[in-house]
């Protein structure tokens, strides 16, 4: 484990994400915003309130310039990056208010849908969504099909009943074993790789199951119909966090690097996107929201289009 994976580690466990427990609202309002600072998106917990910026907002194109505002896909059983509050409807987490901050630098109001991970992407290509915001790590291979704005930094780790932390160390583990993962994660790529050099060392595959998000692979965990689950760090922390003792992650931090929100490709909306989150960095709004959630060392210098295709990896 690097430095910069102990830091992500250290933070999101020492930090038992309190800001999410303590159920920071993040509810949209309904008023249209203009350069008179009457902001689209409520935003709470912050000292800093993201300003409208109209150089940037001139910058949007005219087709994502709707009266309703844009409709932005997550799959939101993600705590702390994206969940549905205790109210069973409002949106919350970093992911959530990075997209509201966002939107009040644009003067754009952003519309939440909740759906399944493997259905985002495919959301985008067809329209129904005009971004997406849901712990995506941006890939060469998404890159090529969706435009990327780098956001934080995140990683993926296992996370086990805390009676099988001292066998389960690593995925190099799982040979044999059962592992749950989100359909359309890179884990699922991950767990497919390590699964092949199981059985080329000899030894049994690893079984992986899929599941539509994280909370019905959580629950395969805690039934004993998984072995583990591979999940980004955050949600492994926070899971691990609030299960009373009975989960732990366990292993490396793997895959750390760069999580974004992503868009319909060529369609001009991505630069003005990364130009208001790197307004939010200049102005100290982004440091406050990572504050909020206990993410602070996930933080990026700047913001970048497709920053796997650019070599822009920090």
């Amino acid at each position: 484990m690097n430095i910069r994976q102990s830091r992500i580690l250290t933070a999101v466990v020492a930090t038992g994400f309190a800001a999410a427990l303590a159920g920071c609202s993040a509810a949209a309002s309904p008023t249209t915003a203009t350069a008179s600072n009457s902001a689209p998106n409520a935003l709470e917990g912050v000292n800093t309130q993201p300003a409208y910026n109209e150089t940037i907002a001139k910058t949007v194109p005219e087709a994502f310039k709707k009266p309703g505002g844009l409709t932005v896909g997550t799959d939101a059983t993600m705590a702390p990056k994206e969940f549905i509050g205790d109210d069973g409807s409002t949106f919350k987490g970093l992911d959530i208010d990075f997209t509201y901050a966002i939107g009040n630098v644009l003067g754009i109001k952003m519309n939440f849908v909740n759906a399944g991970f493997d259905t985002l992407l495919p959301g985008v290509q067809n329209g129904r969504y005009d971004l997406v915001a849901s712990s995506a790590a941006p890939t060469l291979a998404r890159e090529k099909v969706v435009d990327f704005v780098s956001v934080d930094r995140s990683g993926e780790t296992l996370l086990v009943k805390s009676e099988k932390k001292s066998t389960i160390t690593s995925i190099e583990s799982l040979c044999g074993m059962t592992a749950a993962a989100i359909k359309g994660s890179l884990q699922v790529e991950d767990l497919s790789e390590q699964s092949t050099k199981c059985t080329a060392a000899g030894k049994p595959a690893i079984n992986t199951s899929l599941y539509p998000d994280a909370s019905a692979a959580n629950l395969a965990l805690n039934s004993d119909r998984a072995d583990a689950a591979f999940f980004d760090t955050p949600t492994s922390a926070y899971q691990s966090k609030n299960s009373n003792g009975k989960l732990a992650m366990t292993g490396p931090i793997y895959r750390a690097g760069l999580e974004g929100i992503f868009m319909s490709q060529g369609k001009g909306l991505a630069q003005p996107v990364a130009n208001a989150v790197n307004e939010l960095i200049k102005t100290g709004v982004y440091q406050e929201l990572l504050n909020k959630w206990g993410l602070n060392d996930s933080a990026i210098k700047t913001a970048y289009v497709n920053p796997a295709t650019n070599g822009k990896a920090e």
